[in-house]
């Protein structure tokens, strides 16, 4: 008797139990998990050996030394605009525009409004 071709379809993987999105955090969960595999093993004792000959050769590229990530901080304290200082650098901007003598519409209007 043959044996019966097993089903390459999502439904055949997840059997009649689960669901796609179950399948996506278990796959998830795999690629996550460290490697226990021999090939996996092997082949990153290879790349580190690779770049032991590398830095023995003076081939490798200098690395830059990086420090551990800094982390932002989640709450910054940001000083509020205090309106006083505002109006005081408004009003320094406008003196030291009157010194020119062409005084545009809006500078002389607020200079009769200051005035009143």
């Amino acid at each position: 008797m043959a044996r019966a071709k097993k089903s390459r379809s999502m439904r055949g993987k997840l059997g009649k139990t689960g669901s796609k999105e179950m399948m996506k955090e278990q796959n998830k969960a795999r690629k996550a998990s460290s490697t226990r595999r021999f090939a996996t093993k092997k082949s990153k004792e290879r790349k580190e050996q690779s770049h032991k000959k590398l830095e023995r050769l003076g081939l490798l590229p200098p690395k830059s030394e990086a420090g551990p990530a800094v982390r932002p901080r989640r709450f910054v304290f940001v000083k509020p605009v205090d309106e006083k200082e505002e109006q005081e650098k408004v009003l320094a901007e406008q003196a030291s525009n009157t010194e020119s003598e062409d005084l545009s519409v809006d500078e002389l209007l607020s200079a009769f409004t200051e005035q009143n």
